[in-house]
């Protein structure tokens, strides 16, 4: 928003007030449109033109004011309105979003917004867990067979008895006999795992297809009824 400030003050029309002033020196309204001509810079008020006019005695300082004036032009300043203006359009687009936003919440509120953040985490934390049980477990079978195997052939072979100081060769082809076995145990059972974990992934995957943004399913909503 602008307010009218005045018109430009130009060499000319200052001529033409200043003769005004001084044909009518003593009045009240020239003393005033002398004051305003000695606080006037760049723009003059137009209640000092209305004075003027008021003041011009003849047809030919009248004329001469007018002709003064055509090469003016008004001056306008903005108010701080405009930035009160520009201040609450802002708060007002703010408030609307924050309304559009609060209004959108409540229409995805049953939308599952939860992200598994620890979904890798737990993927490398399964495959670490099998990786170190299929390292393990035939090395503790391995160990459990070799130490035992002594008395396994002892009570199989009644004449086998160790050689002291000497590597048990029994012993070692029986550890590593265990621990193979059960290498291959715990790669079946994996592979049985990963099967059921591979066809219940897919299960769901299938199933969660026909479901819309609020968790909605058609098919699994339906009812029977019998007539």
């Amino acid at each position: 928003m602008s307010t009218l400030d005045g018109i430009t003050f130009t060499q000319q029309l200052k001529e033409a007030l200043t003769e005004i002033v001084q044909a009518n020196s003593d009045t009240d309204n020239a003393t005033t449109l002398q004051s305003i001509l000695n606080e006037s810079t760049a723009s003059i008020p137009l209640n000092a033109i209305t004075i003027a006019k008021s003041l011009a005695a003849s047809d030919e300082t009248l004329q001469k004011l007018n002709e003064s004036l055509k090469s003016t032009q008004l001056i306008f300043t903005k108010t701080k309105k405009v930035e009160q203006t520009a201040v609450y359009a802002k708060r007002i687009n703010k408030l609307k979003l924050k309304e559009q936003e609060r209004e959108y919440n409540g229409l995805t509120k049953n939308i599952n917004h939860k992200v598994e953040d620890d979904a890798t985490l737990s993927s490398m934390m399964y495959a670490a867990t099998v990786g170190a049980n299929m390292i393990v477990a035939p090395i503790s079978i391995g160990v459990l067979m070799y130490f035992f195997a002594g008395r396994l052939f002892s009570f199989m072979i009644p004449d086998y008895a160790p050689l002291p100081g000497k590597v048990n060769i029994p012993g070692m082809i029986a550890g590593v006999l265990g621990g193979v076995s059960m290498l291959f145990i715990e790669m079946i059972l994996f592979v049985i795992r990963n099967h059921e974990m591979d066809r219940f992934v897919t299960k769901k995957k299938k199933k969660g297809k026909n479901k819309n943004p609020f968790g909605y399913d058609a098919k699994s909503a339906e009812r029977t009824f019998e007539g």
